[in-house]
């Protein structure tokens, strides 16, 4: 696990677009609506303000329901029917299983970190299948607290005996990047499986191909 002057001991994931598919988009088009409509939709929701809330679990998401029709009240229907059922909202990618698998049988400690409301999370963490290989998880509306906000890294440092020296985050949002550098973690800007890899070899993390 040694890799120049680094030794990385656990390897920290993002969900959304680094082991899943956030397919907002693909879901608002299979409502039916015309492309003006979905547009609106989408500022009404997962564009608006209020999506950070979802993540936040501060706020019911009836509250947050009604704040989003509030946006735009000429499609109320439309909007609540987007809220009625977002399990397709989020598909696990086809390599996210062998790539933390592949890490957990190497010897580190897999760890999650994300933005997640709790009807969200509540859809995929039975049918996520890298989940029996993660050894514990910070998920947002847990802790009431998001990223890149301070509080939701030092809830991740808190919760288990991690040093982030000996840590590695991936993430594919610059922002949250910046946010655990501030508390010593390596980082990785994440954009594919493949340049990951290559990244976390530089680190000297065992992975294959």
């Amino acid at each position: 696990m040694q890799g120049g002057n680094i030794l990385i001991r656990n390897i920290i994931f993002d969900i959304g677009q680094v082991l899943a598919e956030f397919r907002w988009k693909e879901y608002i088009k299979e409502l039916g609506f015309t492309e003006e409509i979905n547009e609106r939709i989408a500022k009404a929701t997962v564009l608006s303000s209020y999506w950070n809330e979802v993540d936040r679990g501060v706020k019911t998401m009836p509250e947050i329901i009604e704040l989003c029709v509030a946006l735009d009240p000429e499609i109320e229907e439309e909007i609540r029917l987007f809220y009625k059922d977002r399990s397709t909202m989020v598909v696990e990618f086809p390599y996210a299983k062998e790539f933390v698998k592949q890490l957990k049988e190497a010897g580190y400690s897999i760890y999650l970190l994300s933005n997640y409301g709790e009807e969200n999370f509540s859809y995929v963490k039975d049918i996520f299948t890298f989940m029996p290989y993660v050894d514990g998880k910070i998920i947002s509306y847990e802790v009431k607290t998001i990223k890149p906000e301070p509080a939701i890294y030092q809830a991740l440092l808190d919760t288990y005996p991690i040093l982030p020296d000996e840590s590695v985050f991936l993430d594919d949002r610059k922002e949250n990047i910046e946010g655990a550098k501030n508390f010593g973690f390596h980082t990785i800007l994440f954009t594919q499986p493949d340049q990951a890899k290559e990244e976390l070899r530089r680190m000297g993390v065992r992975i294959e191909t």
